[in-house]
């Protein structure tokens, strides 16, 4: 367009915020730095996730909170093991750049093998709570060359009630790589083992394990000893008081373009990439990172409609959208523009919400790459290249 943006965060690009943006989140958390070392981090730290093979930066890390309920998430002595397998602490390279990672050997083909993640002892379960989804994750890579293209295997399994058993199979590589398994208890479980092996003569050095309660694997929460909980990351900018708010921002009309990246393990309904909002529900413009709805108004508690352009993408995604009296379009991923013509402005926006809304509702679960505003209603042509 031949009219400059008011607001331009390039995120992966930059890999710092911007000082008008504020940026909470409690407790301790990671990510995978420039280096492909996964780094923690203290409470306010945002994270800008790479890549950890290309290295190539994601961008803004915005995570829901979770809580790794493995008292220990590294092998310190407190992992254990059947008949099956046997554990070499302190084998290798860990992802933290430390030599702490633990290789397993099995020689069975029954799949409780390698370390049992518990308290230091093979018959001790973890408490869980019944009807709900887990996710099991552990970081994993090829012992030596010769073991890339094994199987490898997560798997959690009940202790008591009806049966209840989640596995995957993996392809072991010659990078570090987070892998998971998700599944949701029966109603009668409460207490569960977590696993990890592979093939008969198969090699796997092994790092970072966590479970929580969710149905998709997030960043490695560390434990030394009890759980950790990590809380929501989420990023805005305050509008309440006015001055540099209001020189950004139209209220009458403009455009904001969009460069997400989701996780493509993660929930693809609900999460928001971006809200404007009044601080409640009854005034928002929200781009959703979703396959039913992409973008949706609500004006005077009245919703003024979605917009939807089927289904987004695994992964890299990027959206256009204006708002205007009667006159609003959404491009999603080079699609031709949806427009509405019928829709009414919310009134009394104050904040601009940056991988969630309202503060504390829906997180993305992804990466915001870069966030771009125009303070006009592009045309429709335009809105196609942006988020081409």
């Amino acid at each position: 367009p031949n009219y400059r943006p008011t607001l331009d965060f390039n995120f992966a690009a930059v890999k710092k915020l911007d000082p008008r943006i504020t940026y909470y989140r409690t407790g301790v958390a990671s990510y995978v730095n420039e280096f492909g070392i996964v780094k923690v981090v203290g409470t306010n730290t945002p994270r800008f996730d790479h890549d950890p093979t290309t290295r190539e930066s994601k961008g803004l890390l915005i995570e829901p909170s979770r809580t790794n309920i493995l008292p220990y998430s590294f092998d310190d002595s407190k992992w254990a093991t059947n008949s099956a397998g046997t554990l070499t602490r302190n084998a290798g390279t860990a992802p933290d750049g430390t030599e702490t990672a633990t290789k397993i050997s099995t020689s069975s083909t029954d799949m409780d093998v390698g370390p049992t993640v518990s308290n230091g002892d093979s018959n001790t379960y973890i408490s869980i709570s019944a009807s709900t989804a887990y996710t099991f994750s552990v970081w994993a890579k090829a012992s030596t060359t010769a073991q890339v293209g094994n199987t490898f295997k997560v798997r959690m399994k009940r202790t008591s009630g009806t049966l209840f058993t989640a596995e995957a199979t993996f392809t072991l590589t010659a990078n570090w790589a987070q892998y998971s398994v998700t599944g949701t208890t029966e109603s009668d479980n409460s207490a569960v083992w977590c696993y990890v092996g592979g093939v008969t003569g198969s090699e796997a050095l092994v790092w970072g394990a966590q479970l929580e309660a969710g149905s998709f694997a997030t960043s490695l929460i560390p434990t030394y000893g009890s759980s950790v909980t990590r809380g929501t990351d989420f990023a805005y900018l305050d509008g309440t008081a006015g001055t540099e708010f209001d020189d950004i921002y139209r209220t009458d009309e403009g455009t904001f373009v969009l460069d997400w990246f989701n996780d493509p393990n993660g929930n693809h309904n609900d999460g928001y990439v971006f809200t404007v909002d009044d601080g409640t529900g009854n005034n928002r413009i929200g781009a959703v990172n979703s396959n039913s709805y992409q973008v949706t108004v609500t004006s005077g508690g009245s919703s003024q409609g979605n917009r939807d352009l089927g289904s987004i993408n695994s992964g890299a995604n990027k959206m256009a959208f204006t708002y205007k009296l009667n006159d609003q379009a959404t491009s999603l991923n080079g699609s031709d523009a949806s427009v509405d013509t019928s829709c009414t402005l919310p009134t009394g926006l104050k904040y601009w919400w940056i991988g969630l809304r309202q503060g504390q509702y829906d997180m993305l679960g992804g990466y915001i790459r870069r966030f771009i505003y125009y303070p006009t209603r592009l045309p429709n042509n335009q809105l196609k290249t942006l988020s081409s």
